[in-house]
C-alpha cells in the first residue's frame, strides 16, 4: 500500500515537471484543448507587410473537411523584435466556408509587429 502511494506521487511530480517545462517553452496548451470540429480547419498568418503606421498580416484558413464551417473565429497574437507581445486581438470570420476552400482576412497589427501566431478559437461547422 506504501509503495503505491509512493507509485501515484512519483507520477504526479513527473507529470507537474511535464507541465511546467512546456509552460517555460511557451506552450500555450490550447492546441491541446481544441475540439476535433476545429480539426478541420487549418490557420496560417503569413505576408507580414510593415506599413508606416501600422503591419497588415494576412490570415488565412483552409477548410480541409467535407463540412461547411461558419462564424470562424481566430486569435491573432503579434510579436516585436524582442518576442514581446504588440497586440493580441480576436477577429471572427462572417462568410461560411465551404469543404475544401480557403478565405484570407487582412489583420492590422501595431507598426512594430515583426511576426505573429495565429490560433483557431471556434468555428460552427454543418
Amino acid at each position: 500500500m506504501k509503495r503505491f502511494f509512493i507509485f501515484i506521487l512519483l507520477v504526479a511530480l513527473v507529470g507537474a515537471g511535464i507541465v511546467i517545462y512546456m509552460m517555460r517553452q511557451g506552450h500555450d496548451f490550447e492546441s491541446i484543448l481544441n475540439t476535433p470540429d476545429k480539426y478541420d480547419l487549418r490557420i496560417e498568418c503569413g505576408n507580414i507587410e510593415n506599413l508606416l503606421l501600422t503591419t497588415t498580416v494576412n490570415a488565412t484558413i483552409r477548410n480541409t473537411s467535407d463540412r461547411n464551417h461558419e462564424d470562424i473565429t481566430i486569435r491573432i497574437t503579434g510579436y516585436d523584435s524582442d518576442g514581446i507581445i504588440t497586440k493580441q486581438k480576436e477577429t471572427t470570420f462572417l462568410r461560411s466556408l465551404g469543404p475544401k476552400e480557403d478565405m484570407m482576412k487582412p489583420i492590422t497589427l501595431p507598426a512594430k509587429t515583426v511576426s505573429c501566431d495565429c490560433i483557431i478559437i471556434s468555428s460552427n461547422p454543418d
